[in-house]
């Protein structure tokens, strides 16, 4: 009994608490001490050791029940190896979270971000689709419509957001491809952009704006593949009010009565071609 402490003294060597000692006795953590005739509990080399191993293991960012895990198994070298080895691989995965959140938070504070609704950081969707399309037809599209491609930025950077069916990242994704492989059919969209970009000059009542609302339509509706992922787009009510809501609120007047005549005309004309059917795949 000479080499055995009680529990305050214990406590005192450890750095810890009473309360904390007499929980890791409770959840078997630490094993009960010997005790004295008269009951007080005792504490020697075994518990000390085992007290500093758990503070080690708890330093690494381990919890309780993985710690007792470990020390239940201490004499397997394979139990610690195969923990830490895991603990490895979740604290790189947090340090790149951290680093991938430090950059973005440098990107907002060099744009001068003052605004928790601006949108300043770059949308999933938006990158996947320029990956698809290549360096060289986004250069084009930034180039031929850069009002389109900013506001599509901040568009997808606000929908991006929400989970708003199981096929519409898809859709997207699925119409960049079909944009890289035909390049011609992709020339003739970018130029229907040049001409949407000067509709923000026009009044919401001037004729051109109808004018080529229907054409858009009718140049997508010709597209088999085209009319078929814009009903993947196709979300049940209220989810398609509020996506149009949202999407017509980072527009310009005369751009958001293009929008709304075109959503019209649209899916009129993947009517007519489906013979008044438009089921989707979200519905």
């Amino acid at each position: 009994m000479e080499n055995r402490i009680k529990i305050g003294d214990f406590v005192k060597l450890t750095g810890s608490t009473l309360k904390t000692v007499r929980y890791y006795h409770k959840i078997g953590l630490l094993p009960k001490p010997e005790r004295t005739a008269s009951g007080y509990r005792l504490y020697g080399p075994g518990e000390l050791n085992r007290m500093r191993l758990i503070k080690h293991l708890k330093s690494l960012g381990l919890d309780l029940k993985r710690i007792k895990e470990i020390l239940g198994g201490i004499n397997n070298n394979a139990t610690l190896q195969e923990v830490l080895q895991l603990l490895r691989s979740e604290l790189t995965l947090d340090k790149k979270n951290i680093e991938e959140r430090i950059e973005k938070i440098d990107k907002m504070l060099n744009q001068g971000m003052v605004q928790l609704d601006q949108d300043s950081l770059e949308s999933p969707t938006f990158q996947k689709m320029a990956e698809i399309l290549g360096a060289d037809q986004i250069e084009n599209y930034a180039r031929t419509c850069p009002e389109i491609y900013n506001q599509q930025q901040k568009l997808f950077g606000i929908l991006d957001d929400f989970q708003w069916s199981e096929y519409y990242h898809d859709a997207f994704r699925d119409m960049a491809e079909f944009w890289n492989t035909h390049p011609e059919k992709y020339q003739i969209a970018l130029d229907y952009g040049a001409r949407i970009i000067r509709l923000e000059h026009l009044s919401e009542d001037d004729p051109e704006i109808e004018h080529l609302a229907r054409e858009t339509s009718e140049f997508i509706g010709s597209i088999p593949l085209l009319a078929e992922l814009t009903q993947q787009f196709g979300l049940p009510q209220p989810l398609q009010r509020l996506r149009n809501e949202m999407i017509i609120g980072v527009l310009p007047p005369a751009r958001k009565k293009y929008y709304q005549l075109y959503e019209q005309y649209i899916y009129s004309e993947i009517g007519q071609q489906t013979g008044g059917k438009t089921k989707t795949k979200c519905r």
